[in-house]
C-alpha cells in the first residue's frame, strides 16, 4: 500500500482540489472569451496584417493553454477519483507505491518513476 500518512494525504487532496478549481476558472475564462468573440464577429475584422498575425498568435497560444489546462484537469480529476477509491499513491501500471517526494512534487502522478519513464518512451 501507499506510504502516505493521513496528513500528507489530506494536504495532497487539498492541493488537487485547489488546482482543479484554478483550472476550471481558467477554462471558463477561455470559454467566455470565445463566446464574446463569436457574438461580435465584426470585432475580429482587422485590416493590418501585423495586427492580424498578432491576434492569430494570441488565439493559438490561448487555445494551446486551454488544451494543456484541460489535459491537466483530466489528470487531477483522475487522481481525486483514485483518492476516493483508495488507490491513490499506487502506480496504475505496476501497482507499487509511488514515492512520496514524487507525489509531493506532482500530486496528480499516476505512475511511479520507472513506469512513467517507460510510458513516455
Amino acid at each position: 500500500m501507499t506510504i502516505l500518512n493521513a496528513t500528507q494525504r489530506e494536504q495532497l487532496r487539498a492541493t488537487l482540489e485547489d488546482r482543479k478549481e484554478v483550472l476550471l476558472q481558467e477554462l471558463e475564462a477561455v470559454q467566455h472569451s470565445h463566446l464574446r468573440q463569436a457574438a461580435d464577429p465584426d470585432d475580429r475584422v482587422v485590416d493590418d496584417p501585423e495586427e492580424q498575425a498578432e491576434r492569430l498568435t494570441g488565439e493559438v497560444l490561448s487555445d494551446a493553454e486551454a488544451r494543456r489546462d484541460h489535459d491537466e484537469l483530466v489528470l487531477v480529476r483522475a487522481a481525486l477519483a483514485r483518492m476516493a477509491e483508495g488507490s491513490y499513491g499506487l502506480c496504475i501500471d505496476c501497482g507499487k507505491a509511488i514515492a512520496v517526494p514524487r507525489l509531493l512534487a506532482h500530486p496528480a502522478a499516476a505512475r511511479c518513476i520507472a513506469c512513467q519513464s517507460q510510458f513516455e518512451k
